[in-house]
């Protein structure tokens, strides 16, 4: 599915459902909204946490359902670690997955701020032989200081849908390709997106129902 049907698809049950035209405008604000919606979703709601039990109902790593899902932005990057242990985010970085060893696949375990004290000092569990590293305000902070650079598996920021057109004769904008970007997500994470997508437009529909819709665009046309 790409970014023009899907901008059919929501301006057919937009339409169906009363709710007036889509300009590209809107559908491009909306359906990236959505979308990062969604990744929320994926990564996992602190609002589905129960006391006691910080683990959300959906969230990463929880099966390969999930990772499957996320696939499309999970991205891996070689991390250049300065003299202090510090190296920055990437520029579309959203969560890490995993870092480990470049050199094998020893994995670098994530440690708190408040335990670093214990993890640093500890006689039975040397950061020397076992690094670490903890989450700042705009990098990674590794320990021991003296790693160089880590690979780093990241969940990233979704790229930016883009319904892109030029106008025709009549000055009524038409889908157009090449200034276009299309969406990275298969067909089912597309159906959840558009979902929430008309939810914001103010249309309630499950996925299955919007999947008919879908057909019947590709056998009636819009």
């Amino acid at each position: 599915m790409d970014v023009n049907e899907i901008y059919q698809l929501i301006q057919y049950i937009s339409n169906k459902n009363q709710q007036g035209y889509i300009t590209p405008s809107q559908f491009n604000t909306v359906i990236n909204q959505a979308q990062k919606s969604y990744t929320s979703y994926l990564l996992g709601s602190f609002q589905q946490y129960t006391p006691g039990r910080p683990v959300a109902r959906v969230e990463l790593g929880q099966n390969s359902v999930l990772r499957q899902r996320l696939s499309p932005i999970i991205y891996g990057y070689v991390l250049s670690v300065n003299s202090t242990g510090f190296s920055p985010y990437p520029g579309d970085y959203l969560q890490a997955d995993a870092i480990r060893s470049i050199y094998s696949f020893e994995r670098v375990r994530f440690v708190q701020q408040d335990s670093l004290y214990s993890y640093y000092n500890s006689a039975i569990d040397p950061i020397a032989t076992n690094p670490i590293y903890l989450l700042e305000d705009i990098g990674f902070r590794f320990y021991p200081t003296t790693i160089s650079s880590t690979y780093l598996s990241y969940v990233r920021n979704p790229p930016d849908m883009i319904w892109g057109y030029s106008y025709d004769s009549n000055n009524r904008p038409v889908y157009n390709a090449s200034v276009s970007t299309q969406p990275v997500w298969d067909v089912a994470s597309l159906l959840d997106i558009v979902s929430r997508a008309l939810a914001m437009i103010g249309v309630n529909l499950q996925a299955g129902t919007i999947s008919q819709y879908a057909q019947e665009i590709k056998v009636n046309g819009q």
